[in-house]
């Protein structure tokens, strides 16, 4: 038994466009530039009078996450529109839906607006243009990261993929806009797990800001994101936690045993 589902945001399209996305079948025969491409989605570039970005995903996944609504397409549509209910900003969402056999998905797509004037934080920072408007403006930006990423953990939530390459920013003459987008993976994990989730989202942030942010830029970023002027123990415990984290990873299984020994010898 086959399904389908195909919703449209009509209002957000011009007139010319409408026949582009009537259906998926219509969408998908347009010719497209590929941008990414895995085994499990793959990003494509669609020209028409506005650029959208198309989200495919051709793997089966399992009838089980389907029916639990917690496929890869599933849980990135609903994480943009959770995004939005927070306040966060999100590409605007245009188009999404899936065909499934037998309770089974067989394809998904998901289509965004472009933002124009934006690049993502990856692009930004390689470039060196998060200092363009000198080390106020650069503030302003990380600020604006701080506060999104603590009203996410305040709320239970664990990104997972917290990267600078899936955070558009576009400034201006007004106050720097951050857009989020690229979340399958994000979820509500159980409150005795979430902290192990919040170090994670932090020092993927870290790791990625690291070596194009000045150190005193990072502390006031993460003072930001503690919401206090002075950090207090438990801000600290967090803070190596964190930077502890990709170190830990980095090391062999012989040089984690050799550097425990030295610490409880230390200790002792």
């Amino acid at each position: 038994m086959k399904h389908r589902r195909w919703v449209v945001a009509r209002t957000a399209l011009a007139t010319t466009e409408l026949a582009a996305f009537q259906t998926m079948n219509a969408l998908l025969h347009l010719p497209m530039q590929q941008i990414t491409l895995d085994s499990r989605s793959g990003v494509s570039k669609l020209s028409l009078q506005s650029t959208y970005y198309v989200k495919l995903f051709p793997g089966k996944g399992t009838r089980l996450k389907f029916y639990l609504g917690i496929s890869r397409y599933q849980r990135e549509v609903h994480n943009l529109q959770y995004f939005q209910k927070l306040g966060l900003k999100t590409p605007r969402l245009i188009a999404h839906g899936h065909d499934s056999r037998w309770g089974q998905l067989s394809r998904a797509a998901l289509v965004t607006l472009e933002v124009e004037n934006a690049l993502d934080l990856e692009k930004l920072l390689a470039s060196g243009a998060l200092y363009n408007a000198g080390a106020a403006g650069a503030r302003k930006i990380l600020a604006e990261l701080a506060k999104a990423a603590r009203q996410l953990h305040a709320d239970g939530f664990y990104h997972q993929d917290l990267k600078a390459r899936n955070i558009l920013v576009r400034t201006g003459d007004s106050e720097p806009e951050l857009f989020f987008f690229d979340c399958p993976s994000g979820h509500h994990p159980p409150r005795f797990m979430l902290r192990r989730g919040i170090i994670r989202d932090l020092a993927h942030l870290e790791e990625d800001l690291r070596g194009h942010v000045r150190r005193v830029d990072l502390l006031y970023m993460y003072k930001q994101y503690r919401d206090c002027e002075k950090l207090a123990p438990c801000d600290k415990a967090l803070a190596r936690d964190v930077l502890a984290y990709y170190r830990q990873r980095r090391m062999t299984r012989k040089r984690r045993l050799r550097e425990e020994r030295k610490h409880q010898a230390s200790a002792g």
